[in-house]
């Protein structure tokens, strides 16, 4: 599935779906965003391209507040077992607001 803005994106619903029919993740990759707020990014086995995991039900982003929620949610829901990329669009020199 695309966005609007061209980035490629998977519901989580229909990543669980992917899952039970013998899919898998082969890369994850966590990014923080400038709020502070992280988003997964997968690679799939099969499929090309790498997929922004959004809500179960919606076409939102799904975004964690703690990083270790995130990573636990990759390696016991998403079943992968690989390392994963970690990286930042935060700005940790800016002054805070």
């Amino acid at each position: 599935m695309r966005t609007a803005d061209g980035e490629r994106a998977l519901r989580l619903r229909a990543l669980n779906a992917y899952l039970a029919k013998g899919g898998a993740v082969t890369e994850a990759r966590l990014i923080e965003g400038p709020e502070g707020l992280w988003t997964i990014w997968l690679r799939l086995a099969g499929r090309q391209g790498e997929f922004l995991v959004n809500r179960f039900d919606s076409d939102a982003p799904r975004a964690y507040k703690d990083v270790a929620l995130a990573i636990d949610t990759i390696y016991r829901d998403m079943k992968y077992r690989g390392a994963i990329v970690i990286s930042t669009d935060r700005d940790y020199d800016a002054p805070a607001s």
